[in-house]
């Protein structure tokens, strides 16, 4: 068992206690004044048992009444909710929310959302402006590289109370420290990036209508043999004509329905593979695009998601080469595709007449020892604190105290919650999406590159109809890929 695996059974255990409504241990600062508005906290007395307990180390705080303010991307994160209204989700949130409102003492306000896609403009502006209104900034992963670039963001490692190592931030984050700096944090505070977990689904009365096969495919998990080869072999001849017009076409049964951008992504680091590495006091970039195991992959991976028999691609009058055919499995024409898992809630998902079950991203080989999988870089957000933020140990405790409570509350029940919506709620799924939760990665790549790496690029490489082989393509956008990289390298190197 890992060490992040113990620590969740052990926050699990705790979720039968009665609240611990905050512990005795003092603020960091012993000069403390107990205002809200600077870098300085003193104790508060212990709050009321309200049904919720404390999870995370950060100590007993007052701030005074102070106000929490967030800039956010989305209202998917579920930062917030107005009141209670039944709905276990809502209802949990109000829940968390309260209890962190008694025990620092603080308001947590409703977000402001601009306009979509617009966050890093606004806290550009913010920041430039001197204007420290929003404690917390949520933006999408594609622009976080953008915002880092303009200098306005703080290094979140120097924040009082947060620890990466807990296991409500994403394994790996680590890789994403550069000269001791940090930028943006994905943990289970925000809820988009749970959502935006990558996740293989599979119809069920397909599977067996058509492979009238007795393999329990939830075992074939647990014992470590759901590998990329089984889910090929299960896919790549997998076609029918079901109208017998001898055409391919949306009436037609396939293996395999894709969505190149998230899937792709999320199959790389499921299988423990990463295109760059960064080593050594002077972050050297080191490219592993090129290894040998890398093209063998791009090469799989087109053959599963473009051009095999079983693919569901290249249809003519349906869909252009490279984009989202995930539809073919919506419509119970295709027996796998893989997704982010906020699809569920999707009302195409929830209206399928066929049951569905869920898995995690399939490993390189049976030798690898855990699943591993990615998010949608176009769902999941991260989040960030401006420099003009002046109440740091506000901003630290609440997102430390925050992420932990929804690990152990919010993120559980949010994963109940969409499997509920239809009948993909047997209690198999909800197994595979604790393991899901678990192993999810992050490293420097995804977190700032988004928007000019092989992130964003690598779909045409292994999608498009008119794409050169795999390794001419990877050479011909080398170079500038390297260079942005490296650019941003320096970047995260000079700032203060």
């Amino acid at each position: 068992m890992t060490e992040r695996r113990l620590l969740s059974l052990i926050l699990a255990c705790l979720m039968l206690l009665p609240l611990l409504a905050a512990c005795s241990e003092k603020p960091k600062d012993p000069a403390s004044t107990g205002t809200g508005t600077s870098d300085t906290a003193a104790a508060a007395p212990v709050t009321e048992d309200k049904g919720l307990a404390s999870v995370d180390s950060v100590p007993e705080l007052n701030f005074d009444g102070a106000t929490f303010d967030i800039l956010q991307n989305s209202a998917k994160n579920w930062f917030y909710v107005e009141d209670q209204n039944g709905e276990k989700l809502n209802d949990i949130v109000y829940e968390r929310n309260r209890t962190l409102e008694e025990r620092f003492n603080i308001t947590i306000a409703k977000p402001m959302t601009p306009k979509a896609g617009t966050v890093h403009e606004t806290a550009v502006l913010l920041a430039t402006a001197g204007d420290d209104q929003y404690e917390l900034t949520s933006l999408s992963l594609p622009s976080c590289g953008y915002s880092m670039s303009k200098d306005v963001f703080r290094n979140v490692l120097d924040l009082p109370y947060i620890d990466i190592d807990n296991p409500w931030y994403t394994q790996g984050l680590e890789d994403a420290v550069i000269a001791g700096k940090l930028l943006f944090l994905t943990s289970d505070y925000t809820l988009s990036y749970t959502a935006g977990t990558v996740v293989v689904y599979f119809n069920k009365a397909k599977w067996s209508d058509y492979l009238h096969s007795t393999e329990d495919l939830y075992q074939t998990v647990r014992d470590g043999k759901w590998t990329l080869d089984r889910l090929m072999g299960y896919c790549t001849d997998m076609y029918n004509d079901v109208n017998g017009n001898g055409k391919r076409d949306e009436d037609d049964f396939y293996g395999f329905a894709s969505d190149f951008e998230a899937c792709v992504n999320a199959f790389i680091y499921g299988s423990c593979l990463r295109r760059i590495e960064i080593v050594g006091k002077d972050y050297e970039i080191v490219p592993h695009i090129l290894d040998e195991q890398m093209i063998d992959m791009y090469t799989k991976l087109r053959y599963l998601m473009a051009t095999s028999q079983g693919a569901a691609a290249f249809l003519k009058n349906h869909s252009s080469p490279g984009e989202d055919n995930s539809v073919f499995f919506f419509t119970g024409n295709a027996l796998f595709t893989s997704l982010s898992v906020d699809k569920m809630t999707t009302p195409e998902m929830v209206a399928m007449e066929d049951d569905f079950g869920v898995l995690p991203v399939p490993k390189w080989n049976e030798d690898q020892q855990e699943y591993y999988t990615n998010v949608d870089v176009k769902t999941a957000d991260a989040i960030g604190v401006l420099k003009t933020v002046q109440n740091t140990y506000l901003v630290g405790a609440v997102i430390e105290a925050m992420s932990a409570m929804s690990y152990t509350y919010v993120v559980p029940l949010y994963c109940q919650s969409v499997l509920e919506l239809r009948a993909a709620r047997d209690p198999e799924s909800s197994e595979m999406l604790r393991m899901v939760m678990d192993t999810r990665v992050m490293d420097w790549e995804t977190l700032y590159s988004g928007s000019g790496g092989w992130v964003s690029r690598q779909k045409k490489i292994v999608s498009t109809a008119n794409c050169p082989e795999i390794v001419s393509g990877i050479v011909e956008r080398f170079n500038e890929i390297q260079n942005f990289y490296e650019d941003y390298i320096d970047l995260l190197w000079y700032l203060e």
